[in-house]
């Protein structure tokens, strides 16, 4: 399973101090909620932004969300067409991005493993008690892949060589989303801003001290707010993602819900989260699961070639 949010877990060291770059002036604070979880943002001007955050991340919401019965990716999902079929550019924008990432990650990061999510027991139709059959297993693989999805700009549509494929755009759509937000807030001429969504964090400019923003890396497994490491980001984000949420124990073996999609089973190796502070939070968030999917051995040398900045926790 690519993972959702509730496995992306940060804690924002000095939440409750942040200040302006300039000691005088309280940053302004706003936050909502978005994709299934929540968003923040700290600012160095006193204005709410509230109201120019939340209607663009319900709009995308409105677009990608595969648990809104409603959204344009769930409509898709539910089709079992194989024909081109229309789709907004937000769509075809996210997709490329995935296909990049699995491209440079050996297949690791997939975005049409809603079938093998359900089989393992982490989708909408409840928890299992055992482990499916290889049966199973390959029957659900035979709908999943994301080179079984054609694309297209011109005009923007996508089509399904498999009439139960379907798309889940979570393990991109925040970092992404990130960074359009960021964007927007550059725009408007704001330069130093803390943006976070879904445990993702992006930094812009510098912090309370005058120096860049200062963030924790969440203990897998501990309280929150029990800090592993401390780190400084300016123009970057830091992205997480780990094994240790989503579970089930069946044979005296626990099944993790990252799912492998070169094998269709859970990861079995001893990494429990994967950080990765990149300049591009779209990357950062893909590239966080797939290293976690590839895991330490393999992750690295991936890591290396891409010129990745990681933090590894076993």
């Amino acid at each position: 399973m690519q993972p959702r949010r509730c496995t992306r877990d940060l804690f924002l060291c000095a939440a409750l101090l942040l200040t302006a770059c300039d000691a005088d002036q309280m940053p302004s604070q706003s936050s909502g909620r978005a994709f299934g979880t929540t968003w923040s943002l700290k600012a160095s001007r006193n204005a709410s932004l509230h109201d120019d955050l939340q209607p663009q991340l319900d709009a995308w919401e409105a677009i990608i969300s595969n648990w809104k019965p409603d959204s344009t990716v769930s409509r898709f999902n539910a089709s079992t067409s194989t024909e081109w079929q229309a789709m907004p550019v937000e769509v075809i924008e996210l997709v490329r991005l995935a296909e990049r990432i699995a491209q440079d990650t050996e297949d690791a990061l997939d975005i049409t493993l809603g079938p093998l999510i359900d089989l393992w027991g982490f989708g909408a139709g409840g928890r299992r008690e055992t482990p499916p059959s290889e049966a199973e297993i390959t029957t659900a693989r035979e709908a999943c892949g994301w080179h079984r999805i054609e694309m297209r700009d011109s005009p923007p549509a996508l089509r399904k060589k498999h009439p139960a494929l379907r798309l889940n755009l979570s393990a991109v759509a925040e970092g992404w989303a990130l960074e359009k937000l960021a964007a927007r807030l550059e725009a408007a001429g704001h330069a130093d801003f803390l943006l976070e969504l879904g445990g993702e964090v992006l930094a812009r400019g510098c912090g309370p001290d005058g120096q860049p923003w200062l963030v924790g890396v969440q203990m897998p497994e501990r309280a929150t707010g029990e800090v592993m490491q401390t780190l400084r980001l300016e123009k970057a984000t830091l992205a997480t993602s780990g094994t240790y949420r989503q579970a089930f124990e069946a044979g005296g073996r626990s099944y993790s819900h990252l799912l492998d999609p070169r094998t269709g089973r859970p990861v079995a190796h001893s990494l429990r989260s994967v950080s990765v502070i990149h300049a591009d939070a779209a990357l950062a968030d893909g590239y966080a699961t797939a290293l976690l999917v590839l895991g330490r051995e393999r992750g690295r040398v991936i890591a290396e070639k891409r010129g990745l900045r990681v933090l590894w926790v076993e």
